[in-house]
């Protein structure tokens, strides 16, 4: 979303200029805005070597932002939680998206982190896992409201990954794997006292329970 100075199409002025169909371009005489242009060829005036004409533009189409945001469970686990956010200028709002915010990715950034870290804290590891969906929407709606000040639409936000730090990660893995050895072991106990009730059957001995 950053912003984007664009030249005329012609040398040594900013008089005519081709408009992208992918973005929003402004015209800016002696450095104020003028007026928003549409996609094509227009004429803006006269200019001498871009001293009285300018543009700036931004783009049209969605794009995505990843932002990973590290915070703390209720059960004091640390994890890293991605975001993934796609925004677009609205169309009928241009100037706001150009004009008043100096760095959009820095702001969504911090609108994001400040979701995450208002609700992961409320939740349980488990909880947080089971809950993904609450938690996108919580950003989702948290980011929509603070960036549609400032002439952006947000179309989606989800939290695609969520991993606890290196240490409860290896704890959860020693877990499973002594889950795994278990189930192992009792089911190679049920199979030995199998092939022994077969061996007992075998010789005519009782079977023993």
């Amino acid at each position: 979303m950053a912003l984007r100075q664009e030249r005329g199409c012609l040398p040594f002025t900013n008089s005519l200029v081709i408009v992208p169909q992918d973005r929003y371009v402004a015209v800016e005489n002696f450095g104020k805005y003028h007026a928003a242009v549409k996609p094509g060829l227009h004429f803006s005036g006269i200019d001498c070597c871009g001293c009285c004409i300018s543009y700036k533009s931004i783009t049209a189409r969605i794009e995505q932002t990843t932002v990973v945001v590290e915070t703390k469970t209720k059960d004091n686990v640390f994890v890293s939680a991605t975001i993934a956010v796609q925004q677009s200028v609205q169309p009928e709002r241009t100037v706001d998206a150009m004009y008043k915010l100096s760095d959009v990715r820095g702001q969504m950034l911090a609108y994001i982190a400040d979701a995450v870290r208002s609700t992961v804290p409320r939740l349980s590891l488990e909880q947080c896992f089971e809950r993904k969906d609450d938690i996108s929407w919580h950003v989702h709606n948290r980011l929509k409201a603070a960036m549609d000040n400032y002439g952006f639409q947000i179309h989606k936000a989800l939290l695609t990954d969520l991993v606890p730090n290196s240490e409860v990660m290896a704890a959860m893995n020693e877990i499973h794997k002594q889950k795994r050895l278990r189930d192992a072991a009792i089911m190679a106990a049920e199979a030995n006292k199998a092939c022994a009730r077969v061996d007992r059957a075998a010789v005519g001995q009782p079977p023993q329970h």
